[in-house]
């Protein structure tokens, strides 16, 4: 039983893959090179079918296709016609040359398995061929073909076209996917930005590549230290000690959120936080020994319970001062926000000369929120490098000991 194909194809490579799949199916494969090669081949042997490309040296497809549907003797053969060509054109000179069937390049495999069979079973119902007008993409053709062939063809474009629809709708789907990728990482290297900076000062730095730095006539500087960190730390596993930071730290980072506050930095067990800056405003003095209570609340809180249990607990010092600074970024591959100016310093002069469970503030603190707390002055205190200074102790807000008194 005869079950060769002829391959016409100049490609070698293609030519391989050809014989390669229909080998791998059953069939018996010969090549010939171009539309001469092929006419030679069919007038020495028998073939049940022809699979050609179009664009060849010598003969095209076309040329191969009609010269096969002319001769009585090879007729019968079903012709697939393979090409990258896909304008309406071609279809219609496809039709022209008589081709059975018409598949674009790049074809999947089973969709030419399939349009093999099919025309190795189907039987062609006798028609003549008859010339008509038809109107397709918008231009007017006339094409002679059997009915049989014009079905065939219909049904192969159609194929292509569905196919092309798949990998069109797999490209598209596959690039929303890969969109939604992208955006999920920009999202994340927007939070950890901002984990890093400040928004306004991010926005800066993504719109013009620089942060200009800022003088700040008026802000709130705030510092925590605990109270024997080094000898409690020696008795703890490094990944003890990252995790009771963490436990201070957190809680910390939520308090200074809540009064809108901006964190500076962590340096070693010190947590520094500044009020007023990037966005100046009114209330950072405030806001800052709001936020100072309630780290000192939630510090003694736990001291309170891990003393009970038997561990070893730090306490904690806290100092704020008021007063001008400069802010800006500094850095160009690990980018930092910072505070500079004598601000910072006596911020940490006032935690460093504070005492453990107390918020120790400056006279420049005072002034701007005796109002609001319960304070104790702690008269003038020497401070390292700098005359005596007015410090106070803030024991509590007045709105709380106003309710507790009713």
């Amino acid at each position: 039983m005869n079950n060769t194909i002829l391959v016409v194809e100049d490609s070698p490579v293609q030519a391989t893959l050809l014989r390669r799949m229909l080998t791998q199916q059953g069939f018996t494969v010969t090549i010939a090179k171009h539309g001469q090669d092929a006419l030679s081949q069919l007038a020495q042997q028998s073939f049940i079918l022809v699979i050609s490309d179009i664009e060849m040296p010598l003969m095209n497809g076309y040329q191969l296709c009609r010269a096969i549907k002319r001769d009585s003797r090879l007729c019968h053969i079903p012709v697939i016609l393979l090409t990258t060509l896909s304008e309406p054109s071609d279809l219609m000179e496809g039709l022209n040359a008589g081709a059975d069937s018409f598949i674009t390049k790049p074809y999947d495999d089973e969709v030419l398995l399939s349009r093999v069979n099919f025309l190795l079973t189907v039987e062609d119902a006798p028609s003549q061929d008859s010339e008509i007008s038809v109107l397709f993409a918008g231009s007017q053709y006339r094409i002679s073909a059997t009915r049989q062939h014009i079905l065939n063809l219909l049904l192969s474009t159609y194929e292509n076209a569905k196919g092309q629809n798949v990998a069109l709708t797999t490209a598209q789907m596959e690039l929303k996917r890969l969109n939604q990728e992208i955006e999920q990482r920009r999202q994340e290297s927007e939070r950890l930005l901002l984990n890093i900076l400040p928004k306004t000062v991010a926005d800066e730095l993504k719109i013009t590549g620089i942060s200009q730095p800022v003088k700040f006539n008026d802000v709130s500087v705030l510092f925590t230290d605990f109270v024997g960190f080094t000898s409690i730390a020696e008795r703890l596993s490094p990944q003890e000690l990252l995790k009771e930071l963490e436990i201070y730290f957190n809680y910390f980072d939520s308090i200074i959120e809540q009064h809108r506050l901006e964190k500076i930095k962590t340096i070693g067990d010190s947590y520094m936080v500044a009020g007023g800056v990037p966005e100046p405003n009114e209330t950072h003095a405030t806001d800052c020994v709001l936020a100072a209570l309630a780290m000192q609340q939630f510090v003694e809180q736990r001291y309170q319970e891990l003393t009970a249990q038997g561990r070893s607990c730090w306490r904690m010092r806290v100092g704020v001062h008021t007063g001008p600074a400069v802010a800006g970024v500094i850095g160009k591959k690990k980018f930092a926000y910072d505070l500079w100016g004598d601000t910072v310093n006596l911020a940490s002069r006032m935690e460093s000369t504070g005492e453990a469970g107390k918020v120790n503030i400056s006279d420049t603190t005072y002034e701007r929120v005796n109002k609001m707390f319960h304070i104790e002055s702690r008269g003038k205190l020497k401070v390292k490098h700098k005359d005596d200074l007015n410090m106070y102790f803030v024991l509590r807000n007045k709105t709380e000991l106003e309710a507790s008194v009713r």
